[in-house]
């Protein structure tokens, strides 16, 4: 069995309808809104076949709007991340980018692709279903260069969400998407994520300091950021480590992938529930975020109070601020040559 049902969510400040499309099978149910291209539910059965929802997000879309920063679920662009000092510089022209995280750009401020509205088609193809997202990024939206006609394919495949991103310039820039939703595998938020368990396929990791920008690719043995063969969260944020300290108590950090393991990059594993979530992707990094800040969100869904380590990104993206950071392995993209990634979140009890 599946279908696909949409709904009236809410109006925007801007008069905006914003609708919810609900994509459901035997193994998922899965809410993504126009706004944003937010992913604002997944639920999925325990070992005990109970139902649970497992991302953070809100009941109103006045609260996605006012608490936009946050990117619950959302699509992050222009850049994911942040970029230095606001600057970036491509063909040798500089572009001076707005400043929201201290002296830096971050996640493309302030035209957020989290806070547009985008255009959305359903699709059923045999055994999957899904929605397409479209939107015009126009010349200089937060002052990036180019036109950017992107695409986001959402596709509901058994136990699998398979996300698909695509970005078309009409002159050279640069992009870097990602999706932010906050996993928590307890369900309907009932405990904080201090006893699921992280494995990454990682041998290093990207040191950063104190804005948040990176410093240096360092290896994770013998540090807190060794999750190899899988630790507790709370294990890291009881460690003491700097790095662990530095972002503000937790994980906020951009991970290198080695090749999958076990069919995996990314696991997260909560024994209560039973509930495990693996990543994959074709893209080098994997910044892992551990919800420091999420107090800021105050109530989640059904009124649910909002903590730190409440949920756990794992943004598949580039390297960050790369065209500064690592130049030799920037990538800029033009009509010729398309922006393309692809992750996969697999759902297993």
């Amino acid at each position: 069995m599946k279908s696909i049902e949409k709904k009236h969510f809410g109006v925007t400040k801007k008069g905006e309808e914003v609708f919810s499309y609900i994509l459901k099978n035997d193994f998922l149910e899965v809410e993504i809104l126009n706004f944003g291209g937010t992913i604002r539910r997944i639920e999925m059965p325990d070992k005990n076949g109970k139902i649970e929802n497992i991302v953070l997000g809100f009941d109103k879309i006045e609260d996605y709007e006012e608490k936009i920063g946050i990117h619950f679920g959302a699509i992050v662009g222009r850049n994911a991340g942040r970029i230095k000092d606001g600057e970036l510089n491509i063909d040798g022209i500089r572009y001076q980018l707005a400043k929201n995280n201290g002296n830096n750009n971050l996640h493309g401020y302030p035209e957020f692709f989290a806070s547009k509205i985008w255009n959305v088609e359903p699709f059923e193809e045999e055994e999957k279903i899904g929605v397409v997202l479209t939107r015009v990024s126009p010349h200089l939206e937060a002052n990036f260069p180019g036109e950017v006609k992107v695409k986001v394919k959402y596709t509901l495949d058994k136990n699998k969400l398979n996300l698909e991103y695509e970005g078309i310039p009409d002159r050279d820039t640069y992009i870097n998407l990602t999706n932010h939703s906050y996993f928590n595998l307890s369900g309907d938020f009932k405990r904080n994520i201090d006893e699921q368990e992280l494995t990454l396929c990682a041998d290093n990791y990207i040191e950063v300091d104190e804005a948040t920008l990176p410093v240096k690719i360092a290896k994770v043995e013998n540090t807190a950021m060794d999750l190899r063969r899988g630790k507790k969260l709370k294990e890291v944020f009881l460690s003491g480590d700097e790095q662990v300290k530095i972002v503000g108590n937790g994980i906020d950090h951009p991970f290198v992938f080695n090749k999958e393991y076990d069919g995996f990059l990314a696991k997260l594993y909560d024994e209560e529930s039973g509930r495990t979530l693996k990543v994959v992707t074709d893209q080098p990094v994997g910044v892992i975020y551990t919800g420091n800040y999420v107090h800021e969100a105050e109530f989640l869904s059904k009124g649910v109070k909002a903590e730190d380590h409440m949920g756990v990104c794992v943004e598949t993206q580039d390297y960050p601020d790369v065209l500064k950071f690592i130049p030799e392995k920037s990538k800029i993209y033009n009509k010729m040559n398309g922006y393309s990634q692809k992750t996969t979140f697999i759902f297993e009890k």
